[in-house]
């Protein structure tokens, strides 16, 4: 038995290359050199067509990004509903990052480019090629943040005496007119001895 390999020149599969003719060249050329057999077509309903009558006929389709309006992009949800084996990809991608990011949403499997295929299926691989315009599932939630901690209770008063009650209720009240403060007199000696003898006591009754 011979050790000799001999490399497998079969094709890899069957794509069709949907855009205007001038957008179709370089994929078709990356896409040729890979292996694959391409078909050329210039609008997305008849890329739908041609599936439609021969659904196992292909197994890739390329959308020029250049060549289809924001709304013909919803092309890649149909076919990966109906033709599940077929895979998408996108070319012509500069300067259209939210159609990219919104083909990417609706499942296209990557990228075509002049060195080959850029399959972007997880967040690590997306990072690699588009930083920037990652679909809402690769991106990951952050995590909840700690409740803040409720402000500490104010400490509560100090115990109150009795005789500091009564300082706060009559001592610090101020003197009001007609009133007798505590420091003043509140008989003359020369009245309080009227006083004495005016009572009964002091005329020997």
């Amino acid at each position: 038995m011979s050790g000799v390999s001999v490399p497998v020149t079969r094709p890899t599969g069957r794509a069709l290359i949907v855009g205007q003719v001038a957008c179709r060249a370089a994929p078709a050329a990356t896409l040729q050199r890979l292996g694959f057999a391409c078909s050329e077509v210039d609008h997305p309903y008849e890329a739908m067509v041609q599936l439609s009558r021969r659904p196992l006929f292909y197994s890739a389709m390329i959308l020029s990004l250049n060549s289809l309006y924001r709304e013909e992009l919803q092309i890649i949800g149909s076919i990966k509903r109906r033709f599940s084996h077929v895979e998408v990809w996108v070319t012509d991608t500069d300067g259209r990052q939210a159609a990219l990011a919104e083909a990417l949403r609706l499942g296209a499997d990557g990228l075509v480019s002049g060195d080959g295929l850029h399959r972007i299926g997880a967040a690590g691989d997306a990072a690699d090629v588009l930083p920037d315009v990652l679909p809402p599932s690769a991106v990951k939630p952050e995590a909840p943040s700690a409740p803040a901690a409720p402000p500490p209770a104010p400490p509560p008063p100090p115990p109150r005496t009795v005789g500091a009650d009564l300082a706060d209720d009559f001592g610090s009240r101020a003197v009001q007119p007609n009133e007798v403060s505590p420091d003043d007199p509140l008989l003359t000696a020369e009245e309080l001895r009227a006083l004495l003898q005016e009572s009964p006591g002091s005329n020997g009754d």
